[in-house]
């Protein structure tokens, strides 16, 4: 996959979470303990965010980094099997 285009995604994640959690730029912004102008330069992809700052973006959504990596469907492919692996532990 493109860094560009892996980039791009990663931000539009970050964006779809703020959101979800009924966040303000400034408001996520501060709770990771970066700028607003920072946040706002990753969410339209013009500033790449190093690991570091994934770690606190992803701690003030209260989601794992990973989250923002993962698109939706292999989330729910992901929980749907752990789902499945404890119940044929029942079994």
């Amino acid at each position: 996959m493109d860094i560009k285009f892996e980039t791009k995604l990663v931000a539009e994640r970050i964006k779809k979470h703020r959101e979800k959690n009924k966040l303000s730029q400034l408001s996520l912004a501060m709770d990771a303990g970066i700028s607003q102008g920072f946040l706002a330069a990753i969410e339209n992809g013009s500033k790449v965010p190093t690991i570091t700052t994934i770690f606190k973006i992803s701690e003030a959504l209260n989601i794992k980094p990973s989250a923002l990596f993962e698109d939706e469907n292999q989330e729910s492919e992901k929980i749907k099997q752990e789902i499945l692996d404890k119940i044929q532990k029942f079994l």
